[in-house]
């Protein structure tokens, strides 16, 4: 039976570990992952602006989560006022504008870590006429804002850029519940696994998983079988 036992224990350790990693699990400690809705509200804005217009950051509690999360306003037409909250979905970046989005809010991170304002509020006025006509007809803030966004085009026809680049952010798109009379809030950038956004853990591939499981299959067969083995040879010594 110890044979038998061994084998057992391997292969459900193997299957809890699977179960466990298993990219269907909605949640890991509470924290939302990419295709799950979350609650936001905007709890303020960073000092940056372009004329009467909060730029990047804003900072966002997450399904009540006060821990400050900033992110980057993709949505020029529309206005939020802080204390206000909404449900919104978490959702990979993916087509192009979502990435050249994506390539101008990393970039404003690194101006913003340089000190670098001005080409800050480019990126973010590049990230405003991406999605609104609006923002494409106005006066930008600096001649920059042009020479960003072309940059954003270049790198995304170019792929100047890894995918993991964008794999590392996320959109989060309103959904419902915003207060009754007022506009639909804004899409917002964040990063994916970072302090700097809802931290969203990427889920094992299936083949690492497969892997994984034949790993496991693999050594508690193993062990089956020299054992097996050892039991033969001492029967036949015997005989």
């Amino acid at each position: 039976m110890k044979p038998f036992r061994a084998s057992a224990i391997l292969s459900i350790s193997a299957l809890c570990v699977l179960l466990f990693f298993s990219p269907l699990k909605g949640y890991a400690d509470g924290v939302p992952v990419i295709g799950t809705y979350v609650t936001l509200e905007l709890t303020g804005t960073g000092s940056l602006a372009i004329g009467p217009d909060a730029a990047y950051p804003y900072y966002m509690s997450i399904d009540g989560d006060s821990t400050k999360a900033s992110m980057m306003c993709v949505s020029y037409d529309n206005d939020i006022y802080p204390g206000e909250s909404w449900v919104a979905q978490v959702q990979a970046i993916t087509g192009t504008k979502e990435e050249e989005a994506a390539w101008l809010f990393n970039d404003d991170n690194v101006s913003i870590a340089a000190g670098n304002d001005t080409e800050a509020n480019d990126d973010q006025w590049a990230a405003w006429e991406i999605f609104s006509t609006n923002a494409q007809n106005a006066t930008p803030p600096d001649p920059g804002a042009a020479v960003q966004l072309n940059a954003a085009e270049n790198a995304v026809t170019m792929d100047l850029e890894p995918a993991i680049f964008y794999q590392k952010m996320v959109i989060i798109v309103p959904e419902w519940g915003w207060p009754a009379g007022d506009d639909v809030p804004q899409n917002f950038l964040a990063y994916a696994n970072s302090p700097e956004g809802p931290d969203i853990p990427p889920s094992p591939e299936p083949s690492s998983l497969i892997l994984l499981g034949t790993g496991f299959a693999g050594l508690a067969a193993g062990l089956y079988r020299r054992r097996h083995s050892a039991g033969k040879s001492l029967v036949k010594s015997r005989g």
